[in-house]
């Protein structure tokens, strides 16, 4: 599946495409990659994010295993998909411009999803 076919209209900031279609993609290709339900450690960057889907969201979140910042302790989500709504860290204004931001946008998270899909917990 291509990000055409998952993403429709959608494209960051741009809201055209329901959260619940956008959603309903993503967890299709859970489903047929055999991923729904599970967690997978992808690394990006030198840091580490539990990404995972399952009939509720999809949801990458940024583990933070540095003990010694106290920077959004223990985590938090870069990536939020439910049918309510699509939230990307990158392309919220104040959140994407901090040091600690990830920068990818929910396209490039399931890019790699898709290459490191075999990583599970």
């Amino acid at each position: 599946m291509s990000s055409d076919d998952l993403h429709g209209e959608y494209r960051g900031s741009d809201r055209t495409v329901p959260a619940e279609v956008v959603f309903s993609r993503i967890r299709e290709r859970f489903r047929v990659m055999g991923l729904l339900g599970r967690n997978l450690i992808v690394e990006h960057d030198g840091c580490r994010y539990r990404v995972s889907c399952d009939e509720k969201a999809f949801m990458v979140y940024r583990v933070n295993d540095k003990g010694g910042l106290r920077h959004h302790v223990p985590g938090w989500p870069v990536c939020l998909v439910n049918t309510d709504m699509v939230f990307e860290e990158c392309c919220t204004q104040s959140l994407g411009s901090d040091h600690y931001a990830c920068g990818l946008d929910m396209e490039k998270w399931l890019e790699l999803v898709g290459r490191h899909g075999c990583g599970h917990e």
